[in-house]
This record gives structure tokens, C-alpha cells and sequence, in this order.
């Protein structure tokens, strides 16, 4: 309403408030990207699945995923035989829109990849997990974000039919250190 009423009003003045115009459209658009920028506002891509993110500890990754799982007298957990140490972990459940999620950890139990499983007819639309136009790649059948932070980053990856995911992986960019 206030945009309209000063359009109307540069209007009314005639062509040599066009420049004057044109001038406070520029400060508007600058304006609001320094605020957006102050506020640290950015595009919000997901970071977890089912509260389970890159660096949880093992331990803390259990009390999540358990909760949401199906009793299972078979262990799922399995230690790393080859040279990359760690242990994998599968967690087959129930009440959320993923059948299963798996992890890996690192030597000191920290994760580092986390893949979930969609159950059929639950599929996730890629825009739910971060915006497209930043993805670094995005088509009808997967995206893929790579997000830096303080830990040296992840990859967000959906992989699905029609712009829904039904695969959805979290991976550590983190770099080992030798």
C-alpha cells in the first residue's frame, strides 16, 4: 500500500522524478540486503535427520533413534574390519516418515554420513530440506547442497522422483586430519 501510494506519487510529478525513482528503488534493494545480512538471515538448509546431525556423538545419536525404533533383537551395530574406523549403525522405524536411517562414526564416535530412508507416499519435496536456487545442483530427481561451517562443512543430498526425496544423505566435508 505505501509502495503503491509513492508510485502514484512519482507519477503524478512527471518524467523528471523518474531518476528519483529509480535512485530510491536502488536504496530499498541495498537496504535490504544489508539487513537480511545483519540478521543473519540465509537460506536454511536442513542439517539433521531426525535430530541426528554431522559430529553427534554415537551415544547421543542412540538415545535419538532408539526411541523412534522398532525392537530388534538382532544387533545392528558393526565395527569397521578395513582401514577406516568407525562403526556403521541401522535403526529400522517406526511413527516417523523414514523406515530406517543408518550412520557412520568416526574413531571418536562422531558421526559422519547419515542416510535416511522415506517411507513410500511420504516422499519429502526437496524445498522442505533447503532452497533449491542455492542447491548446488537441482533437478526432478535429486539436489544437493554443500553447506560450510565451523566443522568444515556438510553435503545435504535427496534423492527421489517428481522433486521428492526419498533418499536423504548427510555427509561430512570435514577434511581428517593426518
Amino acid at each position: 500500500m505505501m509502495m503503491t501510494n509513492f508510485l502514484s506519487h512519482i507519477r503524478r510529478a512527471g518524467l523528471t522524478a523518474r531518476p528519483a525513482l529509480v535512485l530510491a528503488l536502488l536504496c530499498l534493494v541495498f537496504l535490504s540486503s544489508f539487513v537480511s545480512a545483519q540478521t543473519g538471515k540465509r537460506s536454511r538448509v536442513s542439517d539433521s535427520i531426525l535430530g541426528v546431525r554431522i559430529g553427534t556423538s554415537l551415544e547421543d545419536a542412540r538415545k535419538k533413534l532408539e526411541k523412534l525404533s522398532v525392537p530388534n533383537d538382532h544387533p545392528t551395530a558393526k565395527e569397521e574390519d578395513n582401514d577406516e574406523p568407525g562403526t556403521k549403525q541401522v535403526w529400522i522405524l517406526k511413527g516417523t516418515n523414514y523406515s530406517s536411517v543408518a550412520l557412520k562414526t568416526n574413531e571418536k564416535g562422531r558421526v559422519v554420513w547419515v542416510t535416511g530412508f522415506v517411507r513410500p507416499n511420504e516422499e519429502l519435496p526437496f524445498t522442505e530440506l533447503g532452497d533449491t536456487s542455492v542447491a548446488m545442483r537441482a533437478t526432478d530427481s535429486q539436489a544437493i547442497w554443500n553447506v560450510a561451517n565451523s566443522n568444515g562443512g556438510y553435503r545435504l543430498v535427496a534423492k527421489g522422483q517428481n522433486g521428492r526425496a526419498r533418499v536423504i544423505y548427510l555427509l561430512s566435508l570435514a577434511t581428517p586430519a593426518n
